[in-house]
């Protein structure tokens, strides 16, 4: 059939043949070509210790002019900058606050954001906005996921789009949710992406004033057209439109994705300074 765009479509239809036991039929005859950071993540974290999920070295995933994050990715460091710092990727392997680790950190950052404004051209506050977003969901790495080793967090950018995601191979959304008295007879991944995703939401219960990590994102999309895609336990949460809010959030089930990822691709042509 020759080689087909590895998109969140084609990653769900791979996860879920993978989880029956099926893949190796369903993907006879095919070769994805990782166009796009979020899917190959997805793909990556999946089922795995944040490094290579079992997908990942798959002889169905075209290597020919194959996507620069594979090739780091498949390399053993823990930090990335592509040549033009346009693209990298940083694993939360690091001790949050030592010193030794904040110089690795804001270089990242800032290359994210450099690329935001220099590339894609998005407004200067937008990719405030989208730096602090990123930063934030770093420390939630830190401090939900019960296994920061195992997170990335990486970004691309081109002259059309600007990506970013942050996932981890810990104990999802729905267990840290449940951590707080309030929420700990939810029992369904969906509605735990749901509430995660509301201002003051968090393992610390609602009084605490924490769990505001989703704000300065809001906030940075608010003039784009934006794709978003939060990945936990067995759902999937998706906004996209020119104007990303919990308000048009769809929600599907999906196969079972330890852990919980943070996808997110705004176009370059719809923004308003």
């Amino acid at each position: 059939m020759g080689a087909v765009d590895l998109t969140f479509s084609a990653v769900d239809d791979l996860l879920n043949a993978h989880a029956r036991g099926k893949l190796a039929q369903c993907s006879t005859g095919i070769e994805f070509f990782p166009r796009q950071l979020g899917p190959l993540l997805e793909m990556c974290l999946y089922r795995s210790d944040g490094r290579l999920g079992p997908l990942f070295h798959s002889s169905w995933l075209s290597i020919d002019g194959q996507h620069p994050f594979r090739s780091a990715l498949s390399g053993s460091a823990d930090e990335w900058l592509g040549a033009e710092r346009c693209q990298g990727f940083l694993r939360t392997v690091f001790t949050p606050l030592a010193e030794a680790n904040i110089p690795v950190r804001m270089r990242f950052l800032m290359a994210a954001r450099r690329s935001a404004e220099e590339v894609t051209r998005l407004p200067a506050s937008v990719a405030q906005c989208l730096t602090a977003a990123l930063r934030e969901m770093e420390s939630n790495v830190y401090e939900h996921s019960a296994r920061p080793e195992s997170g990335v967090m990486a970004f691309n950018a081109s002259t059309d789009h600007f990506e970013f995601v942050v996932g981890d191979s810990g104990v999802g959304v729905l267990a840290t949710l449940r951590e707080a008295p309030e929420f700990d007879g939810l029992n369904d991944h969906g509605r735990a992406l749901q509430i995660a995703l509301r201002e003051g939401a968090s393992r610390y219960g609602g009084a605490a004033n924490r769990g505001m990590g989703f704000k300065d994102l809001f906030l940075g999309l608010a003039s784009l057209n934006a794709n978003l895609r939060f990945r936990s336990g067995d759902h999937v949460l998706t906004i996209s439109g020119d104007q990303p809010s919990l308000k048009v959030a769809q929600l599907s089930q999906k196969a079972f994705f330890p852990g919980f990822l943070i996808s997110v691709r705004c176009n370059s042509t719809t923004a308003r300074p």
